[in-house]
């Protein structure tokens, strides 16, 4: 198994008092093993419940000052905007805890897809000599760069030398929580050569071979995507603002007010607010184009 940080006293507290009721989210739970949180599923869903409580209960006691102090209310208005207000503050916090390891999730498979063809490939350099599959994963373990590869490779080797299970056994327990379609299919098949031919190396370079072309092709939709924004920031950020200062400069002779604002109060929005908040666009649309390798 990973490792797992230490129980602190909040993880403690709360799955002593709610370790036994949490309901088992079959999808939420696959997605929480395929997160990496370095927690037992049980004691995350407890903390998720204890402080949900606990929010409920600090937000409900906030309420009812402001509400006291602020607002003149009958009782029955008091007490249903007390409890609208605790009600919506709780419930960010269950949506926080359901995000997060979505979002964790989503990052590690980026990372794994980026990057495992070049650890399928150091790994079919290895199966050429011989080595066996125990070798070869405590060699991705040593000197993988990446954390997802390197975290998989080491629940396989926990498994295999710590807990004695089998190869098979720890192959499947590791796809259980890869993010990655593409290494769970590739920890399938080597469950399959292991378990029939035992021809690894073969496995190995028909996958190392198959995720170059992926790469090729998926680096070719990259290139293209890149060119459509490219000319779409040529546009917005070139042409745009050169029209638009051009009009607005013929306006501003015309005397012309649109929207309450002088031709030089609108060149001064879109100077100071339209261009920047453009910008960070593109940088958005960027960064989630761009594949994530290092």
């Amino acid at each position: 198994m990973a490792r797992r940080e230490r129980p602190s006293y909040l993880s403690s507290v709360s799955y002593r008092l709610f370790g036994g009721k949490t309901p088992c989210f079959t999808a939420f739970k696959r997605v929480f093993l395929q997160s990496g949180i370095p927690m037992l599923y049980e004691s995350y869903m407890a903390i998720m419940f204890f402080v949900s409580l606990a929010t409920f209960a600090s937000a409900s006691v906030a309420g009812a000052l402001i509400h006291y102090v602020l607002f003149d209310l009958t009782s029955l208005q008091y007490l249903i905007a007390v409890l609208t207000f605790s009600c919506i503050t709780t419930l960010a916090v269950p949506i926080t805890f359901m995000l997060y390891p979505l979002y964790r999730q989503s990052q590690r498979r980026k990372a794994i897809d980026a990057n495992l063809v070049y650890t399928t490939g150091y790994m079919e350099v290895l199966s050429a000599g011989g080595i066996s599959i125990e070798r070869i994963f405590e060699r991705v373990a040593e000197v993988e760069k990446h954390r997802p590869i390197r975290d998989l490779a080491k629940r396989f080797i926990t498994n295999t030398k710590m807990f004695g299970s089998d190869v098979a056994s720890s192959l499947t327990e590791a796809a259980l929580h890869s993010p990655s379609e593409a290494f769970s299919k590739l920890l399938n098949g080597i469950i399959n050569a292991f378990r029939t031919s035992g021809d690894l190396r073969s496995l190995l370079e028909f996958e190392t071979e198959r995720l170059l072309h992926a790469k090729r092709e998926q680096l070719k939709k990259t290139l293209g995507t890149l060119t459509v924004l490219a000319e779409i920031y040529i546009s917005a950020m070139v042409m745009g603002p050169v029209v638009f200062i051009v009009m607005l400069t013929i306006l501003s002779v015309m005397g012309n007010v649109s929207f309450g604002l002088s031709p030089p109060e609108q060149l001064n929005l879109i100077v100071f607010f339209g261009l920047p908040v453009i910008s960070a666009l593109f940088i958005v649309v960027l960064n989630s184009v761009l594949p994530e390798e290092e």
